[in-house]
């Protein structure tokens, strides 16, 4: 006969299930995690059974430190009856004790049989396995570079600190983590080895914070303890869920919200490795506009560790930075208005404005690729050649005239241009006169363009140094770059001589011509 036992065991959550045949399977998926038991008539097994009956019910005086885990649930299988699950699982051996998560064999018990090993390997297998215990979603920290890899990949991180494995401790740090809004990452270390590095003593425990919305300034990457400015240690109890929850709330609440100067907004623009940044432009001397920054600030909480939020003030001093970054001219765009700066990770950011007020909405609008990013485009122009009769190139035209030029076998030299680049303006001048001098010559091989970068962005296009330079040749995947230290005349001559199509009209002199 099959039957099912259920003995809720007092106060705990364990459960002791007899298994068969026709519940082995469920069994395994609903009382995960599970240790299972195969004793048969064995000496062995006889002798052991009456322990693992009383550790499953935490009965055992071996259990008194209270240290032992309360989530996991034991099962029994009488091996004697129950041959045809045997036959099943190919368990061919008595005593045998499995410990499964989900359906999965998760650990094979291969200790002394007897109540004190047994109670050891339980507690040591589910402290190092953080998906097995009651304590997820907090992952437990055993070696340094660990830690290091939280600090590296997250902006806010939760640790609870214990020179040993203590119960009532991390079960207050861990209710307070479920109940804290999407945000936190959490973790937790025995090891006071590498507890010291937190500044927590060997002797005793601690809840410390590393929060890295705290500065959004540039760190000098080889400073040493550069991320100990991060660190923030809860004096509070440590047993405690509530002053616990309460400390990560208000600790939380205040980070990740930034009043945006010009300095503030180039340094959130330029880190690469930052969180995308949500800003909230609004005209501070309208009252009716500061309702939104305070529904902005309601973000912070299911937007932590996702994204940076921001408000400006318009009449500010972002004003020129918004007109060369997002063309919004704040003396005749109406507000309040949301835009964002996302990395791409190829060291460049995308950008996207939105007419909404809703920052979450906004978010998962741009991280689905819903909502497309904004780049800086003059379109079609009415003129397309310059004073000096060079083409002019725009986000619109780019790829597509390069693409249709290449295809006839003509060469396309593009050189960039900012407005505030001085020795761009010096170098116009040679890159105008070469044109010149070879004028007749490359026509119908070679065409000379420009294009302003501040007006029209690229993707993918990287320009890190100004003057720049690029040649696309035809027939050749990618494009050559000018990297001379000195740009000028003769070394944009001897460039193209080496690295055009047509490189012998380039090596031609004046009094060749």
């Amino acid at each position: 006969m099959f039957f099912l036992l259920v003995a809720l065991l007092q106060n705990c959550q364990a459960e002791l299930v007899t298994l068969g045949y026709k519940n082995y399977t469920q069994a395994k998926k609903e009382y995960s995690p599970l240790i299972v038991f195969y004793y048969g008539d064995d000496k062995q097994s006889k002798k052991f059974i009456d322990d693992f009956i009383q550790i499953s019910a935490n009965n055992h005086s071996l259990q008194k430190d209270s240290s032992f885990p309360s989530n996991i649930n034991f099962g029994l299988v009488d091996t004697v009856e129950e041959k045809k699950l045997m036959e099943k699982t190919q368990i061919g051996q008595t005593p045998t004790l499995m410990l499964f998560y989900g359906e999965q064999k998760k650990l094979k018990y291969s200790g002394a049989l007897n109540a004190q090993a047994f109670i050891n390997w339980i507690k040591k297998t589910v402290r190092d396995s953080p998906e097995l215990n009651e304590y997820h979603p907090s992952s437990l920290i055993s070696r340094w570079d660990q830690l290091a890899s939280k600090f590296k990949g997250f902006n806010l991180v939760a640790i609870l600190v214990t020179p040993e494995y203590r119960t009532s401790p991390l079960k207050a740090f861990i209710q307070a983590a479920r109940q804290m809004p999407q945000g936190f990452v959490f973790c937790h270390i025995f090891d006071t080895k590498i507890s010291r590095y937190l500044n927590v003593t060997q002797d005793d425990s601690g809840l410390v914070i590393y929060n890295k919305f705290e500065d959004i300034e540039t760190h000098d990457q080889d400073a040493q303890g550069r991320w100990q400015t991060f660190i923030h240690h809860y004096k509070g109890d440590i047993k405690n869920q509530d002053e616990i929850l309460k400390f990560l709330k208000i600790h939380s609440f205040k980070k990740g919200f930034v009043y945006v100067d010009d300095t503030k907004f180039q340094k959130l623009t330029r880190r690469s490795d930052q969180l995308p940044s949500i800003f909230l432009l609004y005209n501070k001397t309208i009252p009716e506009q500061l309702k939104y920054v305070e529904e902005l600030q309601q973000a912070r909480y299911p937007l932590l560790n996702k994204a940076i939020l921001g408000v400006i003030d318009v009449n500010g001093d972002c004003k020129d930075r918004l007109d060369r970054w997002f063309q919004i001219d704040v003396n005749t765009t109406e507000f309040p208005k949301l835009i964002a700066v996302k990395p791409n990770g190829e060291g460049q950011f995308l950008k996207y404005i939105n007419k909404d007020y809703d920052a979450i909405e906004f978010y998962e609008q741009f991280t689905n690729g819903k909502i497309k990013p904004f780049y800086k485009d003059e379109g079609i122009l009415s003129q397309l050649y310059d004073g000096a009769g060079i083409y002019k190139l725009t986000r619109t035209t780019y790829h597509s005239y390069i693409k249709e030029q290449n295809a006839k076998g003509i060469d396309v030299v593009v050189t960039f241009t900012a407005r505030k680049c001085v020795p761009c303006k010096d170098f116009r001048v040679d890159y105008n006169e070469v044109y010149k001098t070879y004028k007749e010559q490359i026509e119908g091989k070679v065409v000379f363009t420009r294009l302003d970068i501040e007006n029209n962005e690229i993707d993918g296009l990287v320009i890190d140094n100004y003057p720049h330079v690029k040649l696309y040749a035809a027939g050749v995947e990618s494009p050559y770059t000018l990297f001379e230290t000195r740009k000028d005349e003769n070394s944009l001559r001897q460039w193209l001589s080496d690295k055009s199509n047509y490189g012998e009209i380039f090596k031609k002199t004046n009094s060749d011509l």
